[in-house]
């Protein structure tokens, strides 16, 4: 069985963690299948959004437990070095938009996985479950760095030291979520994001990810000049001539992200 269930929908690629026997936790297994397809789509041109969720009524348990317990010290290095990080790194750096779709619970490394994704859309049963401290561990996947840079560094302490779970609507005042939803309306929700970013003039997007990115970590100055250098670049796309046309034209634009 395939630990990740790929679907196509025009322009749109979902990828759906699929080990529902151990509530989509990750192994090393499930980290290099999501990671090839990751990859995948980062070269595909007819891909211009991806989502990522889960299997039946879970997003992910986290790092399977069972695994990672028979790893030395150096073996979990490596699985967190070789799969988990390059998972949470293409997710922020892919030049694409990422939606997560939580259609339920999100713990451990899950949580890494989520808040990379460039917008966060959670069923109202999807609570953010931090548990690392419950077994004398500190948390992985980027999670720490992710937590500061969304909601500050006393917020971030609260939810790492606190070690209680919060309820997807606590999770969405924080800043965690963009947006809760009941159950029912989920999928039409997640599929309405999905073809927004989609149709949307993605180049620009992926760039504007990685601009916001940087941000946190620049000087101001150096900002600036990084800024002024992609729009300069920007301005040559296909999709600036596109919206340029549209706006005179009166009519919605047709973006291709290109």
């Amino acid at each position: 069985m395939s630990t990740v269930i790929a679907t196509r929908n025009d322009n749109i690629l979902m990828l759906a963690m699929n080990r529902p026997q151990a509530r989509n936790a990750l192994n090393s297994e499930l980290c290099a299948e999501l990671l090839a397809y990751l990859r995948q789509a980062e070269t595909d041109d007819e891909i211009r959004a991806l989502v990522i969720t889960g299997t039946e009524d879970i997003f992910c348990a986290g790092g399977d437990l069972g695994e990672v317990a028979s790893f030395s010290p150096m073996e979990l290095r490596s699985f967190l070095n070789d799969g988990v990080r390059q998972i949470v790194h293409l997710i922020q750096t892919m030049n694409k938009p990422v939606l997560a779709a939580l259609n339920g619970p999100v713990a451990g490394a899950g949580i890494g996985l989520a808040l990379a994704c460039d917008i966060v859309v959670a069923c109202e049963e999807a609570a953010l479950v931090i548990a690392f401290g419950k077994v004398g561990l500190i948390p992985d996947a980027g999670i720490m760095q992710l937590l500061v840079q969304n909601i500050g560094l006393l917020r971030a302490k609260e939810i790492v030291l606190g070690c209680e779970p919060l309820a997807a609507e606590r999770a969405a005042e924080m800043g965690l979520y963009n947006l809760v939803v009941p159950e029912a309306q989920f999928n039409s929700a997640v599929a309405g994001w999905a073809e927004r970013l989609a149709n949307g003039p993605t180049l620009a997007m992926g760039m504007a990810k990685n601009l916001m990115r940087e941000a946190a970590r620049m000087p101001y100055d150096a900002f600036m000049d990084l800024e002024a250098n992609s729009q300069s670049l920007i301005k040559t796309s296909a999709d600036h001539a596109e919206g340029i046309s549209a706006f005179k034209e009166k009519r919605p634009p047709k973006f291709t992200g290109q």
